[in-house]
């Protein structure tokens, strides 16, 4: 067994060929990260941990010291056997702080992964007596750390929960117990957005229903061959020397055909009854190469698969060309979406048939050169000059990407199984169709008392948050403020009392930032002093749960009317209207949150907030205005100011 997959991937067969010495307690491995994650990352191969040692049970707390001498920033993993006595239902709790995921047979039960609490989570499963292969990961970024994991034995009271019992927990003694010191190389986690996209679709497919009934023969034996060509990643090559048609991620469990599907041109759809997931798979020949793309499709289940006519928007297929990809889609894009080369990510993992190693991810994005919308727009052309094969190529469809009548897609990913490029067929590369001029002012607009805080190609009138110089994290790209790195916050080198300004934004998904105004850069940082008209992806930011907190808002303060906002990775057209106290905030043409500064009600919600001990809080009569750096990408452009009364004090 090559030692690097015993190191994290350790599933239900490495555990089983190491039962014969079954040692008490779980084994805890904890390796230093070294900076901040928000998602378990995957260690690069061959890294060992910092620490090894025996725990009783799995309930530890960084306030206990259960992970010293480490406190933040480290991913922690638990191996062992739980030795079940009792057939039945069990429902385990995983309880976290921060995110964690568990293993159970080699098959992940719960995914609790993200930046959180110790909140809960739970999932049921039906357990045989005897030994089953256990593992939790889990990373813990900053404050409180903490991983618990509970059960419900069968037929208890809901609320029965405890933490796994000593006695029924062992591991086995051959598991490598070598550390070594120093932070951890590890391949950044994949972003994990809504249920599709990153994640297992969380519904039936809307384009078909399962009907209860049984395939006939020749489908039966048409699903079972495609079955044998195929294998999970996580499972390797098997038994079958062939290298497989295509590789399935491994929350597929491949198990059961459900046949044919009808309007996808001889696709098929392979999944489980129980557990993971159905996946869509589509079929190309190059030369006498067959080679496949796998496509998410639908939870578990069994049956036959009917339409119902019901129009999904998503992938329909994948094609290879000699430089580059062709993808298709079901309906047309929007005319707004497609060419922007950013909005598609690629990775390649790397496979050997020979020498039968399965793919594993390296964390390496492969840039995709340009991208061209052909005049249906149902075709787009990936130009990738750095495809190689053998690989699974990973393709993300980034936002943003919408039909034409505005539907997302119902998945947004696919893994493609690269044997081979065709000689004979090749993509054309297209010229973007010009865009509307950005960051200028029409002779009427300038007569009214308009100019522009950014000229769209230098970051002139613009500084570091207290500096005097503008930062390296902030860079002017493609006509935009963009926030590239670390760097900041960004303030205007003026001071404004008075003022209309407008601007548009453009967020990454699940990402955060804001606009602050009347600003003093010598009372502390932006938000101490200056309120904030929130920019947000409400869809993925858990602050947008919240609708004081939600993109639009008067932060932590006032709520929007309702949420207003474009798909995340479009512009969003942004004005804020401050005259003395009176406040407005604007949202794509709508006025969406109103509030007077100094008011019996502002001064009530600020003693109710965070704010409550900064006594300067919004009473600056003038000050800067600042674009915030809150550790995601942001783009700002077509920023324009025109003051009112008081004007603008140099």
């Amino acid at each position: 067994m090559h030692r690097p997959a015993l190191m994290l991937v350790l599933g239900a067969s490495v555990l089983a060929a190491a039962r014969a010495a079954e040692q008490p307690g779980l084994l805890l491995r904890v390796f230093d990260l070294g900076e901040r994650v928000r998602a378990l990352p995957e260690l690069a191969p061959d890294e060992k941990p910092n620490e090894v040692r025996v725990v009783r049970v799995p309930d530890l707390r960084t306030e206990r010291n259960d992970f010293a001498p480490h406190k933040e920033n480290f991913l922690s993993e638990l191996l062992g056997t739980l030795t079940v006595t009792q057939d039945g239902e069990y429902t385990f709790r995983l309880i976290s702080d921060d995110g964690s995921r568990l293993w159970l047979d080699g098959r992940v039960l719960i995914d609790h992964d993200g930046l959180h609490g110790a909140e809960p989570k739970d999932a049921a499963v039906h357990l045989s007596p005897g030994p089953h292969a256990l593992r939790v990961l889990h990373f813990q970024a900053g404050g409180d750390g903490r991983i618990t994991l509970q059960w419900r034995r069968p037929d208890a009271a809901p609320d029965a929960f405890e933490v796994l019992p000593a006695p029924l927990l062992s591991y086995p003694a051959e598991l490598p117990r070598d550390t070594a010191p120093g932070r951890k190389r590890f391949i950044p986690a994949l972003r994990r957005g809504l249920p599709g996209d990153g994640r297992p679709v969380a519904t039936m497919h809307p384009g078909f229903r399962l009907e209860p009934g049984t395939r006939g023969m020749a489908e039966e034996l048409q699903a079972l061959e495609l079955m044998s060509k195929v294998r999970e990643i996580g499972a390797g090559f098997g038994a079958d020397p062939r290298p497989p048609l295509a590789w399935l991620p491994p929350e597929t469990y491949a198990t059961v055909g459900l046949g044919p599907l009808p309007g996808y041109d001889g696709q098929h759809v392979i999944g489980a009854a129980t557990g993971g997931e159905s996946k869509r798979i589509a079929i190309e020949k190059i030369g006498e190469r067959e080679q496949g793309v796998v496509f998410r499709f639908a939870p578990p289940g069994d049956g036959l698969l009917r339409p119902t006519g019901q129009p999904v928007f998503e992938l329909k297929t994948v094609r290879a060309l000699a430089n580059g990809l062709e993808l298709e889609f079901t309906q047309p894009l929007d005319p707004r979406v497609g060419w922007d080369p950013e909005s598609y990510y690629i990775e390649q993992w790397p496979f050997d048939p020979v020498m039968r190693q399965p793919p594993r991810r390296d964390g390496r994005r492969t840039p995709v050169k340009s991208a061209s919308v052909a005049d249906d727009r149902r075709l787009v052309f990936l130009e990738i000059p750095d495809l190689q094969t053998p690989r699974v190529v990973y393709l993300r469809l980034q936002p943003p990407c919408l039909s034409a009548d505005g539907q997302k897609p119902w998945s947004t990913e696919a893994w493609y199984t690269l044997y081979a490029l065709p000689s004979d067929r090749r993509g054309t590369v297209r010229t973007r169709p010009a865009e509307p001029p950005q960051n200028v002012l029409t002779p009427e607009e300038q007569a009214a008392g308009w100019r522009l805080l950014f000229d769209g190609t230098t970051p002139r009138g613009w500084l570091g948050y207290g500096q005097t110089t503008f930062p390296q994290g902030w860079q002017v790209m493609d006509g935009c403020l963009t926030r590239v790195g670390p760097g900041g916050d960004l303030m205007t080198e003026a001071d404004f009392d008075d003022f209309e300004l407008e601007l548009e934004w453009r967020i990454s998904p699940g990402g955060n930032s804001g606009i602050f105004y009347r600003v003093d850069p010598q009372r502390g940082a932006a938000w101490e002093t200056g309120p904030e008209m929130q920019v947000l992806d409400n869809a993925e930011h858990p602050d947008g749960r919240e609708p004081r907190t939600s993109a639009g808002a008067c932060y932590a303060l006032y709520a929007p009317a309702r949420d207003v906002t474009q798909p995340v990775g479009l512009f969003n057209r942004a004005r804020i209207v401050v005259r003395g106290p009176h406040v407005e905030h604007w949202l794509n043409g709508e006025k969406i949150v109103e509030y007077e500064l100094g008011s019996p009600t502002w001064e009530e919600r600020v003693r109710n907030s965070k704010f409550a001990e900064r006594p300067g809080y919004g009473r600056a009569p003038r000050g800067r205005i600042v674009l915030q750096d809150h550790g995601d990408r942001v783009w700002y452009r077509n920023i324009r100011i025109r003051p009112l009364a008081g004007g603008a004090r140099p």
